[in-house]
């Protein structure tokens, strides 16, 4: 009788058929949370090349937890505030200690996994349980050397020698996990990623099915070689578009989309082979984007720090990021040769991209040209915008710098950071902290900035502790051990996910509570768009560099005594090494040569000599005192840095005269003073 009233009634008839297609799209978005809701191993490892996946909203219960050694003391509370802020004994610090024995490092209920592990000096035993079985039992460092299967480069190696080791293979979990060591008492960050209840995740296992160890090959190849046009562009039709002009001081290159779509790719290079020779031409270009028609830029940053080198371009590759492309992309001649990328994906309504020169002191122009992989199909309406900004603070005042601070819904994906330290002292001992939505204490706490960037510097005093070193998702591109560094953390897999805002800060902790280096950062994240975040427009003082700064320098030119001795060449490029002053003696003279010294007070004084190598290498440089005794020679050795010992010597308050004696043309740079306690 029903069946014949529904065969009857339209209306009765149209609602059938309404209900029936609503319990079919209910089944179809029950089958695809099913399916979203499971997590193989494989999926686990396509996360860490999954560039996609950050441009949608984070899902609510899906966050990250850093489990570390930081100092416990930090938690004491009294009077509401907390009394030991800037604790920082972050060594053999764990959950608990299990009654037989092993430290735990981590330990976590619920379905996870964790997506990197950083130590300082691996050391005795570890174990990890997952949901109650024992799976890996071995030496800590078999985690890092390659020997624990399935793990190896490029997912876990040694930074440097004694200066860290990284391991970024996700280890899933579906109901629990524990770390547990034994012998290691140094310095550790686990960073786990936790999925809402009921999410099913494969359990880690040390030998990979076929579809896991595809994806295995697939991540080592985008790791090592880059990204592939098929992990960028997945098929869809992205053609390259492209703009040049020659950009004179004051001038922007500008380009407005109108249409929706995706930038899928965004390079940037020259127009002549040679970049600009002025000292921090590309650093005084400032790259602005904008998305769907706000006045404000979602990406505002200088030229080189947005591809994440500081100061200067450095040629480096990243897996999203790098400055060191050649590519063979149509209508793009060779004069081009190589190019800044980045790959992080940006969806818009309209898109309008602007470069601007900064470099008021030029007299030429600088070639620029802007190239775009751009796919046109329109995106979800839900899509996150990309944003990178930059903050500078020189000097930095404050003991929590602020990276990033922005509202609403996001993910955060990267960090660049550059400083400069005017000491031969480590300065990056200072946590990462970071608060996600309603934290009031930080839910991710590190142990030292260096430890963030998967580095820390052995020993500061020694300069070949210093290296620089770029891998898939981060490196340090520029060192030194005193004056500038630059290095770059992704968060690809291990994005840090917010609900309603984000605050993230390195602590300024220095030796003597000393206030004078140089911070600036770049923070990568996406957002929703219009989203409030606390960056202050990039002005053109902002942009402003230091120059390199050596405790105890006393510079030589403008001290020589007489004309015939050779002449004073001044920096005006841009080459790795700097000039301290910004300038040097070039002495062409071999016969003796009087410098004038000038000591801020009488007494014993350790005396080194900096010699620039940048245009030439010397032999041999004799220093005596005004009596004429020899107070040392030094001998070129292609020492990092240029500064040799030469000897002690006594000075009195005021000018000092010394003879120095080159075996041939030397670029002499400054005189460098420690007072011998």
């Amino acid at each position: 009788m029903q069946s014949e009233k529904f065969k009857r009634d339209p209306c009765v008839r149209r609602c059938g058929l309404l209900l029936f297609s609503l319990c079919i799209l209910h089944f179809e978005l029950v089958a695809a949370a099913l399916a979203a809701d499971k997590l193989t191993q494989a999926d686990l490892l396509k996360r860490i090349i999954d560039l996609d996946r950050l441009t949608t909203p984070p899902p609510p219960g899906e966050r990250l937890l850093t489990f570390s050694s930081f100092d416990r003391r930090q938690r004491d509370v009294q009077d509401g505030r907390y009394v030991h802020w800037d604790a920082n004994d972050d060594r053999n610090q764990f959950v608990r200690r299990t009654p037989d024995g092993w430290d735990v490092l981590l330990e976590q209920v619920g379905p996870g996994a964790i997506v990197h592990l950083w130590v300082d000096k691996p050391a005795g035993q570890v174990r990890i349980v997952l949901d109650g079985q024992p799976v890996i039992a071995t030496a800590l460092d078999n985690l890092f050397n390659g020997q624990q299967e399935p793990f190896g480069a490029p997912l876990s190696y040694e930074t440097a020698p004694g200066a860290g080791k990284n391991l970024y293979f996700p280890i899933g979990f579906g109901q629990s996990c524990q770390v547990l060591c034994r012998e290691f008492s140094g310095t550790y960050q686990i960073d786990c990623v936790t999925f809402p209840p009921g999410t099913q995740v494969e359990r880690f296992q040390t030998r990979l099915d076929p579809a896991a160890a595809a994806a295995l090959t697939e991540v080592v190849n985008a790791l090592t070689r880059g990204l592939s046009e098929a992990r960028l562009f997945g098929g869809r039709r992205v053609s390259p578009q492209t703009i040049q002009q020659d950009l004179k001081p004051g001038e922007k290159l500008e380009w407005t989309i109108d249409k929706p779509g995706t930038i899928r790719a965004l390079y940037v290079s020259l127009t002549d082979r040679n970049e600009p020779r002025q000292l921090y031409a590309l650093h005084k270009c400032t790259l602005r984007i904008y998305w769907d028609g706000l006045e404000r830029p979602a990406v505002e940053c200088p030229l080189a720090e947005f591809f994440g080198t500081g100061f200067r371009r450095i040629a480096y590759r990243s897996t999203p990021l790098g400055t060191d492309l050649w590519t063979d992309l149509p209508r793009v001649n060779v004069q081009e040769s190589w190019f800044m990328y980045c790959y992080f994906p940006m969806p818009f309504r309209s898109a309008r991209i602007e470069i601007e020169n900064h470099n008021v002191e030029l007299k030429t122009p600088i070639g620029l040209m802007l190239l775009l992989r751009v796919d046109r199909a329109p995106p979800p309406d839900n899509s996150l915008r990309f944003k990178a900004r930059y903050h500078v603070e020189d000097p930095c005042q404050v003991f929590d710098y602020t990276v990033l601070e922005a509202s609403g819904r996001g993910r955060l994906v990267g960090c660049a950071l550059q400083v400069d330290c005017p000491r031969k002292q480590w300065w990056g001992a200072g946590d990462h902290k970071i608060w996600i939505d309603d934290d009031q204490f930080p839910s991710i706490l590190g142990t030292g900035t260096g430890d963030y960037f998967g580095w820390r510097a052995a020993d500061p005093a020694r300069d070949d502790d210093f290296k620089t070193f770029a891998f898939g998702l981060h490196g340090v591109t520029l060192t030194a051990p005193f004056g500038k560094s630059a290095m770059y953390r992704w968060h690809i897999a291990d994005c840090v996910n917010f609900q309603k805002g984000i605050r993230f800060a390195l602590e300024n902790w220095q030796p003597d509570n000393a206030h004078d280096v140089y911070y600036s950062t770049v923070a990568y994240w996406y957002g929703e768009p219009g989203a409030a975040d606390s960056f202050q427009p990039l002005t053109l003082e902002r942009l402003a560099v230091p120059g390199l700064r050596i405790p105890g320098a006393v510079e030589i030119e403008g001290h020589l005594v007489g004309s015939d001795w050779g002449r004073v060449v001044e920096q005006r490029h841009s080459p790795e090494e700097p000039m301290s002053g910004g300038a040097v003696a070039a002495i062409t003279a071999t016969e003796p040569v009087q410098i004038k010294l000038p000591a801020p007070q009488a007494g014993a004084y350790l005396l080194k000599l900096r010699v620039y190598t940048a245009r030439q290498s010397f032999e041999t440089v004799e220093v005596s005192d005004a009596q004429g005794k020899s107070i040392g020679t030094i001998k070129f050795d292609r020492r990092p840095g240029g500064i040799y010992e030469v000897g002690r010597v006594t000075l009195a308050a005021g000018e000092n005269t010394l003879t120095v004696r080159c075996s041939r043309k030397t670029d002499l740079d400054c005189w460098v003073l420690e007072p011998v306690k």
